[in-house]
Protein backbone atom coordinates (compact mmCIF):
# COMPACT_ATOMS: atom_id res chain seq x y z
CA UNK A 1 0.00 0.00 0.00
CA UNK A 2 1.11 3.25 -1.01
CA UNK A 3 1.95 5.94 1.61
CA UNK A 4 1.01 8.59 0.10
CA UNK A 5 -1.17 9.07 -3.80
CA UNK A 6 -1.57 12.10 -5.58
CA UNK A 7 -4.44 12.69 -7.86
CA UNK A 8 -4.63 15.51 -10.58
CA UNK A 9 -8.03 15.89 -11.92
CA UNK A 10 -8.00 16.87 -15.58
CA UNK A 11 -9.76 19.53 -15.19
CA UNK A 12 -6.35 21.45 -13.35
CA UNK A 13 -4.80 21.42 -17.07
CA UNK A 14 -3.93 24.17 -18.83
CA UNK A 15 -6.17 26.51 -16.61
CA UNK A 16 -4.82 30.35 -16.45
CA UNK A 17 -2.45 31.33 -14.04
CA UNK A 18 -3.68 34.44 -11.89
CA UNK A 19 -2.26 37.91 -12.99
CA UNK A 20 0.76 39.27 -11.69
CA UNK A 21 -1.29 41.76 -9.32
CA UNK A 22 -2.87 39.20 -7.36
CA UNK A 23 -0.55 38.73 -4.68
CA UNK A 24 -3.13 39.80 -2.03
CA UNK A 25 -3.78 36.30 0.44
CA UNK A 26 -6.81 37.29 1.86
CA UNK A 27 -9.01 34.71 4.18
CA UNK A 28 -12.32 34.63 6.20
CA UNK A 29 -14.03 31.63 8.24
CA UNK A 30 -16.63 31.59 10.58
CA UNK A 31 -19.55 28.66 11.82
CA UNK A 32 -22.85 28.08 9.73
CA UNK A 33 -24.98 25.06 8.69
CA UNK A 34 -24.08 23.41 12.41
CA UNK A 35 -20.49 23.27 11.35
CA UNK A 36 -17.05 25.62 10.59
CA UNK A 37 -16.17 27.36 7.33
CA UNK A 38 -12.39 28.46 5.86
CA UNK A 39 -12.07 30.69 2.85
CA UNK A 40 -8.72 31.98 1.27
CA UNK A 41 -8.58 33.64 -1.60
CA UNK A 42 -5.67 35.87 -3.76
CA UNK A 43 -6.91 38.94 -5.14
CA UNK A 44 -4.78 42.29 -6.39
CA UNK A 45 -5.02 45.56 -4.24
CA UNK A 46 -8.88 46.27 -5.06
CA UNK A 47 -10.08 42.85 -4.17
CA UNK A 48 -7.85 43.78 -1.11
CA UNK A 49 -9.05 46.96 -0.20
CA UNK A 50 -12.54 45.48 -0.53
CA UNK A 51 -12.32 42.44 2.37
CA UNK A 52 -14.76 43.04 4.46
CA UNK A 53 -17.19 43.45 1.95
CA UNK A 54 -16.45 40.26 0.15
CA UNK A 55 -16.34 38.67 3.54
CA UNK A 56 -20.16 40.34 4.47
CA UNK A 57 -21.15 38.72 1.45
CA UNK A 58 -20.07 35.32 2.50
CA UNK A 59 -21.76 35.37 5.37
CA UNK A 60 -25.04 36.76 3.51
CA UNK A 61 -24.98 34.08 1.02
CA UNK A 62 -24.43 30.82 4.35
CA UNK A 63 -27.48 32.73 5.84
CA UNK A 64 -29.68 32.69 2.70
CA UNK A 65 -28.93 28.74 2.51
CA UNK A 66 -29.78 28.33 6.54
CA UNK A 67 -32.71 30.35 5.99
CA UNK A 68 -34.07 28.36 2.99
CA UNK A 69 -32.63 25.22 3.59
CA UNK A 70 -32.32 24.28 7.22
CA UNK A 71 -34.50 21.63 8.85
CA UNK A 72 -33.45 22.98 12.20
CA UNK A 73 -34.87 26.64 11.70
CA UNK A 74 -38.59 26.14 12.02
CA UNK A 75 -38.93 29.58 9.38
CA UNK A 76 -37.05 28.11 7.03
CA UNK A 77 -38.50 27.80 3.41
CA UNK A 78 -37.90 24.02 3.68
CA UNK A 79 -39.72 23.89 7.08
CA UNK A 80 -42.91 26.02 5.61
CA UNK A 81 -42.63 23.38 2.44
CA UNK A 82 -42.78 20.58 5.55
CA UNK A 83 -45.64 22.04 7.52
CA UNK A 84 -47.81 22.83 3.84
CA UNK A 85 -51.48 20.98 3.98
CA UNK A 86 -51.35 18.39 1.92
CA UNK A 87 -52.66 18.97 -2.08
CA UNK A 88 -50.32 22.66 -1.56
CA UNK A 89 -48.49 23.99 -4.00
CA UNK A 90 -45.71 25.57 -2.25
CA UNK A 91 -43.50 28.39 -3.80
CA UNK A 92 -39.66 28.10 -3.29
CA UNK A 93 -36.81 30.29 -3.12
CA UNK A 94 -34.84 29.96 -6.58
CA UNK A 95 -32.32 28.74 -4.85
CA UNK A 96 -34.07 25.74 -2.97
CA UNK A 97 -35.83 25.05 -6.31
CA UNK A 98 -32.01 24.77 -7.64
CA UNK A 99 -31.48 21.95 -4.84
CA UNK A 100 -34.07 20.10 -4.78
CA UNK A 101 -34.19 20.03 -8.67
CA UNK A 102 -30.48 18.55 -8.54
CA UNK A 103 -31.69 16.27 -5.84
CA UNK A 104 -34.45 14.58 -7.43
CA UNK A 105 -32.34 14.12 -10.92
CA UNK A 106 -29.44 12.75 -8.85
CA UNK A 107 -32.35 10.27 -6.94
CA UNK A 108 -33.02 9.12 -10.25
CA UNK A 109 -29.73 8.35 -11.18
CA UNK A 110 -28.82 6.87 -7.86
CA UNK A 111 -32.15 4.27 -7.98
CA UNK A 112 -33.51 6.07 -4.86
CA UNK A 113 -30.11 5.61 -2.73
CA UNK A 114 -29.86 9.49 -2.61
CA UNK A 115 -33.37 10.71 -1.51
CA UNK A 116 -34.08 14.32 -0.18
CA UNK A 117 -37.40 13.27 1.35
CA UNK A 118 -35.83 11.90 4.22
CA UNK A 119 -36.55 14.00 6.49
CA UNK A 120 -39.42 12.40 8.71
CA UNK A 121 -37.01 9.09 8.59
CA UNK A 122 -33.93 11.11 10.05
CA UNK A 123 -35.60 12.69 12.39
CA UNK A 124 -37.14 9.34 14.19
CA UNK A 125 -33.38 9.01 15.10
CA UNK A 126 -32.38 12.15 16.38
CA UNK A 127 -30.83 14.27 13.59
CA UNK A 128 -33.93 16.51 12.98
CA UNK A 129 -34.89 19.44 14.85
CA UNK A 130 -36.52 17.50 18.16
CA UNK A 131 -34.54 14.93 20.53
CA UNK A 132 -34.59 11.30 20.53
CA UNK A 133 -33.92 9.41 23.53
CA UNK A 134 -36.11 6.32 22.80
CA UNK A 135 -35.67 3.08 20.24
CA UNK A 136 -38.66 4.00 17.76
CA UNK A 137 -40.75 1.15 17.35
CA UNK A 138 -41.10 -1.02 14.36
CA UNK A 139 -44.66 -0.13 13.22
CA UNK A 140 -43.58 4.11 14.00
CA UNK A 141 -40.70 3.39 11.45
CA UNK A 142 -43.09 1.64 9.17
CA UNK A 143 -45.40 4.35 8.72
CA UNK A 144 -42.45 7.11 8.35
CA UNK A 145 -41.37 5.37 5.77
CA UNK A 146 -44.54 5.44 3.76
CA UNK A 147 -44.76 9.39 3.89
CA UNK A 148 -41.02 9.09 2.49
CA UNK A 149 -39.99 8.97 -1.75
CA UNK A 150 -38.77 11.05 -3.96
CA UNK A 151 -41.28 9.76 -6.68
CA UNK A 152 -43.65 12.00 -4.35
CA UNK A 153 -42.07 15.21 -4.72
CA UNK A 154 -43.19 17.36 -7.71
CA UNK A 155 -41.67 20.36 -8.82
CA UNK A 156 -43.02 22.78 -11.24
CA UNK A 157 -39.80 24.75 -13.40
CA UNK A 158 -42.67 27.39 -14.28
CA UNK A 159 -43.95 28.45 -10.81
CA UNK A 160 -40.68 27.48 -9.13
CA UNK A 161 -42.99 25.35 -6.66
CA UNK A 162 -43.08 22.05 -5.51
CA UNK A 163 -46.35 19.91 -4.55
CA UNK A 164 -46.85 19.13 -1.08
CA UNK A 165 -48.62 15.41 -1.30
CA UNK A 166 -49.23 15.13 2.62
CA UNK A 167 -46.60 14.28 5.38
CA UNK A 168 -43.65 14.53 3.09
CA UNK A 169 -40.81 16.09 4.77
CA UNK A 170 -37.47 17.19 3.14
CA UNK A 171 -34.04 16.85 4.49
CA UNK A 172 -31.15 18.34 2.85
CA UNK A 173 -28.27 17.46 4.82
CA UNK A 174 -27.13 15.09 1.84
CA UNK A 175 -26.43 18.34 -0.70
CA UNK A 176 -27.23 21.27 0.73
CA UNK A 177 -23.68 22.11 2.13
CA UNK A 178 -22.24 21.37 -1.12
CA UNK A 179 -24.21 23.46 -2.90
CA UNK A 180 -23.22 26.51 -0.79
CA UNK A 181 -19.87 25.98 -1.11
CA UNK A 182 -20.62 26.39 -5.04
CA UNK A 183 -22.21 29.39 -4.04
CA UNK A 184 -19.96 30.95 -2.22
CA UNK A 185 -17.00 29.86 -4.96
CA UNK A 186 -20.18 31.79 -7.25
CA UNK A 187 -19.84 35.38 -5.09
CA UNK A 188 -16.27 35.41 -5.40
CA UNK A 189 -16.01 34.96 -8.75
CA UNK A 190 -18.25 37.76 -8.76
CA UNK A 191 -15.89 39.90 -6.85
CA UNK A 192 -13.59 39.41 -9.43
CA UNK A 193 -11.02 37.73 -7.01
CA UNK A 194 -8.43 35.43 -8.96
CA UNK A 195 -8.34 32.32 -7.36
CA UNK A 196 -10.01 30.59 -4.05
CA UNK A 197 -11.06 27.41 -1.86
CA UNK A 198 -13.61 27.08 -0.23
CA UNK A 199 -14.59 24.63 2.33
CA UNK A 200 -17.79 23.90 4.64
CA UNK A 201 -17.71 21.23 7.07
CA UNK A 202 -14.98 19.03 4.69
CA UNK A 203 -16.84 20.12 1.34
CA UNK A 204 -14.64 21.73 -0.43
CA UNK A 205 -14.07 24.12 -4.14
CA UNK A 206 -12.00 25.89 -5.66
CA UNK A 207 -11.13 28.12 -9.07
CA UNK A 208 -7.84 28.92 -11.34
CA UNK A 209 -4.94 27.99 -9.72
CA UNK A 210 -2.64 29.81 -6.91
CA UNK A 211 -0.54 32.76 -8.18
CA UNK A 212 2.52 30.56 -8.06
CA UNK A 213 1.11 28.12 -10.71
CA UNK A 214 0.15 25.58 -8.00
CA UNK A 215 -3.33 24.27 -7.28
CA UNK A 216 -4.87 24.05 -4.27
CA UNK A 217 -3.56 20.64 -2.37
CA UNK A 218 -6.56 18.70 -0.36
CA UNK A 219 -6.21 15.84 1.40
CA UNK A 220 -9.30 13.06 1.18
CA UNK A 221 -10.64 12.55 4.59
CA UNK A 222 -10.17 8.73 5.68
CA UNK A 223 -11.99 6.74 8.38
CA UNK A 224 -10.33 7.43 12.01
CA UNK A 225 -10.09 3.65 12.07
CA UNK A 226 -8.08 3.85 8.69
CA UNK A 227 -5.95 6.47 9.22
CA UNK A 228 -2.80 4.33 9.45
CA UNK A 229 -4.45 1.46 6.37
CA UNK A 230 -5.00 3.58 3.91
CA UNK A 231 -2.71 5.96 1.61
CA UNK A 232 -2.74 9.54 2.53
CA UNK A 233 -4.64 11.21 -0.91
CA UNK A 234 -4.32 14.17 -1.91
CA UNK A 235 -6.46 16.22 -4.43
CA UNK A 236 -5.24 18.99 -6.69
CA UNK A 237 -7.68 21.27 -6.77
CA UNK A 238 -8.78 23.98 -9.46
CA UNK A 239 -11.98 24.65 -10.78
CA UNK A 240 -13.31 21.35 -9.44
CA UNK A 241 -14.57 20.17 -5.81
CA UNK A 242 -14.66 16.97 -3.40
CA UNK A 243 -17.01 16.10 -1.22
CA UNK A 244 -17.09 13.22 1.02
CA UNK A 245 -19.73 11.36 3.40
CA UNK A 246 -19.03 8.43 6.30
CA UNK A 247 -20.68 6.66 8.77
CA UNK A 248 -18.43 7.87 10.95
CA UNK A 249 -19.00 11.50 10.46
CA UNK A 250 -22.52 12.27 12.57
CA UNK A 251 -23.33 9.93 14.91
CA UNK A 252 -25.30 9.76 18.19
CA UNK A 253 -26.44 7.53 20.59
CA UNK A 254 -30.50 6.64 21.02
CA UNK A 255 -31.19 4.68 23.74
CA UNK A 256 -27.96 1.63 23.88
CA UNK A 257 -27.16 2.01 20.07
CA UNK A 258 -24.63 4.04 18.45
CA UNK A 259 -26.21 5.24 14.93
CA UNK A 260 -25.58 7.07 11.95
CA UNK A 261 -26.70 9.78 10.32
CA UNK A 262 -26.82 8.06 7.01
CA UNK A 263 -30.37 6.68 6.49
CA UNK A 264 -31.05 4.01 4.11
CA UNK A 265 -33.78 4.91 1.94
CA UNK A 266 -35.76 1.42 1.61
CA UNK A 267 -35.78 0.70 5.45
CA UNK A 268 -36.08 4.25 7.16
CA UNK A 269 -32.53 3.30 9.88
CA UNK A 270 -29.59 4.19 10.36
CA UNK A 271 -27.12 2.58 7.50
CA UNK A 272 -25.15 -0.54 9.04
CA UNK A 273 -23.34 -1.31 5.96
CA UNK A 274 -19.94 -2.60 4.87
CA UNK A 275 -19.14 1.19 3.20
CA UNK A 276 -17.45 3.24 5.58
CA UNK A 277 -17.38 6.15 3.41
CA UNK A 278 -17.15 7.63 0.03
CA UNK A 279 -15.70 10.42 -2.11
CA UNK A 280 -16.60 11.87 -4.74
CA UNK A 281 -14.56 14.34 -7.54
CA UNK A 282 -16.66 16.55 -9.35
CA UNK A 283 -17.04 19.78 -11.25
CA UNK A 284 -19.87 20.81 -9.08
CA UNK A 285 -19.61 20.29 -4.91
CA UNK A 286 -23.65 19.86 -4.73
CA UNK A 287 -23.12 17.06 -6.88
CA UNK A 288 -20.40 15.91 -5.56
CA UNK A 289 -22.23 16.11 -2.35
CA UNK A 290 -25.16 13.93 -3.18
CA UNK A 291 -23.22 11.58 -5.34
CA UNK A 292 -21.25 10.81 -1.65
CA UNK A 293 -24.11 10.19 -0.06
CA UNK A 294 -25.66 7.92 -2.17
CA UNK A 295 -22.11 5.63 -2.50
CA UNK A 296 -22.41 5.37 1.22
CA UNK A 297 -25.77 3.66 1.52
CA UNK A 298 -26.49 1.98 -2.26
CA UNK A 299 -25.48 -1.76 -1.73
CA UNK A 300 -21.50 -1.92 -2.65
CA UNK A 301 -22.13 -3.94 -5.90
CA UNK A 302 -24.63 -1.25 -6.91
CA UNK A 303 -23.14 1.80 -6.18
CA UNK A 304 -19.97 0.97 -8.00
CA UNK A 305 -21.79 -0.08 -10.85
CA UNK A 306 -23.45 3.32 -10.76
CA UNK A 307 -20.24 5.15 -10.28
CA UNK A 308 -18.75 3.57 -13.17
CA UNK A 309 -21.63 4.07 -15.89
CA UNK A 310 -21.79 8.03 -15.01
CA UNK A 311 -17.74 8.22 -15.66
CA UNK A 312 -17.64 9.54 -11.71
CA UNK A 313 -14.35 10.28 -10.39
CA UNK A 314 -15.01 8.33 -6.69
CA UNK A 315 -13.16 6.43 -3.98
CA UNK A 316 -15.69 3.80 -1.67
CA UNK A 317 -13.96 2.94 1.66
CA UNK A 318 -15.03 -0.61 2.60
CA UNK A 319 -14.95 -2.65 5.85
CA UNK A 320 -15.17 -6.80 5.66
CA UNK A 321 -16.48 -8.98 7.86
CA UNK A 322 -13.08 -8.81 10.05
CA UNK A 323 -13.69 -5.16 9.84
CA UNK A 324 -10.54 -4.71 7.88
CA UNK A 325 -10.63 -1.64 5.92
CA UNK A 326 -9.74 -1.65 2.24
CA UNK A 327 -10.87 0.65 -0.92
CA UNK A 328 -12.15 0.91 -4.29
CA UNK A 329 -11.57 3.50 -6.91
CA UNK A 330 -13.22 4.09 -9.83
CA UNK A 331 -11.43 4.24 -13.23
CA UNK A 332 -12.19 7.48 -13.48
CA UNK A 333 -10.25 8.34 -10.46
CA UNK A 334 -7.41 5.80 -11.15
CA UNK A 335 -6.26 7.85 -13.74
CA UNK A 336 -6.12 10.81 -11.59
CA UNK A 337 -3.24 8.99 -9.75
CA UNK A 338 0.87 9.53 -10.03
Amino acid sequence: MPLRRVLIPKLTTGLPVPNQHARFELHWEGRSMGTSWRVTAFGDGLAASRCHEIGAGINARLDSVVRQMSHFDPDSDLSRFNRAAAGSIVQLPQELFRVLRCGIEIANATCGWFDPTLGAASALWGFGPEPVAAFPAEATIMAVIERCGWQKLQLDSGRCAAYQPGGLQLNLGGIAKGFAVDYVLEWLRHCGLDSALVEIGGELAAFCVKPDGTPWWVALENPPSAVSLLPETVVALADCAVASSGDWMQRRWVGARLVTHLIDPTTGTPYEGCVAGATVIHESCMIADAWATALCVAPPSLGMRLAEWYGLAARIVFRNSSAEIHEWLTPAMRTMAS
